[in-house]
């Protein structure tokens, strides 16, 4: 499985929303220099999370985005899914996907649990504890 940027970008740019906002508004520049991401990529990415509730814009001279919840409260399988949709290593364990080779595979369920494992992590894993293990 590979993630794609969209979702490790999402996941790094709150990482840092996470571990250095302070209860204040970063801004996007901010961000996109701070974590090398560029700029018209990282406000898309935003702007998603936004759209998901994840994170609030602060208008103004002092404004930028903000976790809506305690870095504790926000899962990095929310972030990803919010980016990405459903995690899952292959196409055809997601739940609406069809696939023509159902009634001969052998190896779909050996994807359904790895992606349920992966999702597990990524649930269970929050960006405190990213914040934690940075430190």
């Amino acid at each position: 499985m590979k993630l794609s940027t969209r979702g490790r970008y999402a996941v790094t740019a709150l990482f840092d929303l996470a571990c250095f906002s302070d209860g204040q508004p970063i801004t996007a520049a901010d961000i996109s220099k701070r974590q090398k991401i560029s700029l018209t990529y990282l406000e898309q990415l935003l702007s998603k999370l936004k759209k998901h509730g994840i994170i609030k814009t602060v208008r103004g001279p002092h404004g930028g985005y903000l976790l809506v919840k305690k870095p504790s409260q926000v899962s990095i399988g929310q972030i990803i899914e919010a980016v990405e949709g459903p995690i899952a290593l292959a196409s055809c364990v997601k739940a609406t996907a069809k696939c023509s080779k159902s009634s001969c595979c052998g190896t779909k369920g050996l994807w359904q649990e790895l992606s349920a494992k992966v999702s597990k992590l990524f649930h269970e894993t929050t960006l405190a504890d990213l914040c934690r293990r940075a430190k």
